[in-house]
């Protein structure tokens, strides 16, 4: 379970505490001042958050990708003051990938490299929510690579067994 904290200060001088905790059950929470708030993602495969708490002269945005959690205030991440932009929806050939990773990881390599292109599934989501396109290709290069170990594996292994 991940946990976030950030106090705020508003234009009246105001202290505000925001919380951001990820859950393994019951999907992320964040909790501003002395309320909660159950949020939900906004993706089914991937935790995606990206949630709005405004106070006087503080737009914050709190943004969840995965198990990590940023705030951005007024337009900036506090974290490395990074330009905060709205996420967005996940292209589709990132779904393309995805699906090429799991179903293609269970015929070339089964059940070992379907879990494999599950993971890395989260890398290329990840990576895309980031806008990182380089890093979605290298990953799935990489992915190609282990698949095609495995299926060379599996044929190797299949042709001593059928020779014997």
């Amino acid at each position: 379970m991940a946990s976030n904290s950030w106090t705020i200060s508003d234009s009246n001088g105001m202290s505000h505490t925001i919380r951001c905790k990820t859950k393994a059950f019951g999907g992320p929470e964040i909790s501003v001042d002395t309320n909660t708030y159950r949020v939900k993602s906004s993706n089914w495969f991937i935790n995606l958050v990206d949630y709005s708490v405004d106070f006087p002269g503080a737009n914050c945005h709190v943004v969840m990708i995965g198990n990590k959690s940023r705030l951005a205030v007024n337009g900036t991440y506090q974290d490395d003051g990074s330009q905060y932009e709205p996420m967005t929806s996940i292209p589709a050939w990132v779904w393309v990938l995805v699906a090429i990773s799991v179903i293609g990881g269970w015929f070339f390599g089964g059940l070992l490299c379907l879990v494999i292109g599950a993971a890395l599934s989260t890398v290329y989501i990840s990576a895309s929510l980031q806008k990182n396109n380089t890093k979605v290709i290298i990953a799935f290069v990489g992915f190609l690579v282990i698949a095609a170990v495995f299926f060379v594996l599996n044929m190797l292994l299949v042709g001593a067994t059928s020779m014997m």
